[in-house]
């Protein structure tokens, strides 16, 4: 095995804990995870991407104070009527289908009200890959520096409104260019067809927000290469190793239990967590047949998952109807889960973070507003 690379877990979180504002990062807790939508790999081929519908992935589950005391599963899988020679409790066990059908299940019920009661909070990030994979030509742009980070995510936002009203004009232009690399260098013609997009979007976005995002686009036009994007042509998204590296940074003080994924393994074996030189032992990987908070975790990440992907693309308007339109039962669920996500917030938003767009993020608060 080659030698590792040290990971300064202070050089990975300070930032976001600063830029954020983020608190209570720094008590000691037990993290259980599981992951839903990871397509390893994002590229654009001849007919579009890879992945047909890349969904926002997922990583995430429960979470409790740090004692690592056992998790009996048993009367839980009691209540739901699960049975006893189920190997081990699954999402699809809990609720399936479309996610308003899944917001319907009695078990759901008993299982949101069990984790309640047992004092677990949820814990997640949100990543959505093809906007993650467009938000860093705003940060290449020379005049972002003009704008704060709200300035920044609005930028973000309409740029991406754009880019994903019609994917497969945008996946031809991005082919064009052998997008992120950008063909010889061709900043200029590259941003001289975004903007033109941009501009036949016109009616996405306020008159002022279009001609801010069409004057950050055009300040790029000077530019050689744009410094933070990748340089394989067609490559959207290479792997979500940053999330894993990003979660066990920020939360350095804790324990993080894995399900056992060996991609995932061979990658965090590549490297060594170190705080002031010395090293950090922050995880480990658990069979999930033999480690209920996973399976716990794998409940959680199912159930937001595919409300993320439920609610992609709905405005505003389009998510309040779909929750005047719920069922008793199914309301009864959206609101189980919105106090799940506020008591998870109240103890610190690090444990909830999105990288979504703006819309996406509003959405998904409307949602889960009570």
């Amino acid at each position: 095995m080659s030698e590792r690379i040290d990971i300064d877990v202070n050089e990975q979180r300070d930032p976001a804990i600063l830029l954020y504002g983020l608190s209570a990062t720094d008590s000691p807790r037990t993290f259980y995870y599981d992951e839903t939508n990871n397509h390893r790999l994002v590229y654009l081929t001849d007919k579009g991407f890879n992945v047909p519908d890349p969904r926002p992935f997922v990583l995430g589950g429960v979470v409790r104070p740090r004692e690592e005391r056992p998790i009996d599963l048993a009367e839980l899988r009691r209540l739901m009527g699960i049975q006893p020679n189920a190997p081990e409790l699954k999402c699809a066990m809990v609720a399936k289908g479309e996610f308003a059908t899944m917001l319907g299940s009695r078990k759901l019920a008993v299982f949101l009200d069990w984790i309640a009661h047992e004092g677990y909070l949820l814990h997640f990030i949100a990543l959505d890959p093809v906007y993650f994979s467009y938000v860093d030509i705003i940060d290449s742009m020379p005049e972002i520096g003009m704008f704060d980070l709200d300035g920044r995510f609005i930028l973000k936002n309409d740029l991406y409104r754009v880019l994903r009203r019609d994917l497969g004009a945008t996946q031809a232009m991005l082919r064009r260019h052998s997008y992120p690399a950008l063909v010889d260098g061709d900043v200029r013609g590259f941003l001289r067809e975004l903007i033109s997009l941009v501009e036949d979007g016109e009616d996405l976005m306020p008159h002022f927000n279009l001609m801010m995002l069409k004057g950050v686009l055009q300040s790029g036009r000077a530019l050689s290469s744009l410094p933070l994007l990748d340089d394989t042509p067609g490559l959207i998204m290479r792997d979500f190793a940053s999330m894993f590296t990003h979660r066990l940074c920020l939360f350095k003080d804790s324990r993080h239990v894995l399900d056992r994924e060996d991609r995932v393994s061979r990658v965090l074996e590549g490297y060594r967590f170190v705080d002031a030189g010395q090293p950090l032992d922050l995880y480990r990987f658990a069979d999930s047949r033999s480690e209920p908070g996973v399976q716990l975790a794998d409940v959680v990440v199912g159930l937001l998952g595919a409300c993320l992907a439920w609610l992609r693309g709905m405005s505003g308007e389009d998510v309040l109807a779909a929750v005047e339109s719920l069922t008793l039962a199914q309301n009864g669920n959206r609101l189980r889960l919105a106090d799940l996500v506020d008591r998870s917030i109240k103890e610190t938003g690090a444990f909830v973070q999105k990288a979504i767009s703006l819309d996406d993020m509003q959405g998904l608060e409307l949602f889960l507003e009570r």
